[in-house]
């Protein structure tokens, strides 16, 4: 990759955020990872709260929407849980830098809203 950054897009429509991970500006092609609103807010406010603490990994946290594992600073498993809190088949392993960026991407969304 170089020096250049990656680029994530977001795109929300309905209950669902598609994120857009571009390795660098200039690419055309992207892995893209559809997801429900409510598992992202519970992985934005699960990597909040992970960013206050100092952790080793791996990491694991079950909320009442999913399980979230990061087994190193590279990516984070994420897999949808049933209404009894057990996992379901559908799953998403995205890069932290993904992770990081959607949860910019919220307080900007909401800060827009308030405006």
């Amino acid at each position: 990759m170089g020096s250049e950054k990656s680029k994530v897009e977001f795109n929300v429509q309905d209950d669902l955020i598609e994120i857009r991970y571009f390795d660098t500006p200039k690419d055309e092609r992207y892995r893209s990872w559809k997801l429900p609103v409510s598992i992202a807010d519970s992985v934005i406010a699960w990597r909040q709260k992970i960013n206050k603490q100092k952790s080793t990994f791996p990491l694991r946290e079950r909320t009442k929407v999913c399980e979230i594992t990061m087994n190193s600073d590279k990516s984070v498993e994420i897999k949808s849980l049933d209404s009894m809190g057990r996992t379901n088949m559908p799953g998403w392993s995205l890069p932290i830098l993904a992770v990081d960026n959607l949860g910019e991407w919220r307080v900007n969304t909401r800060t827009k809203g308030k405006e």
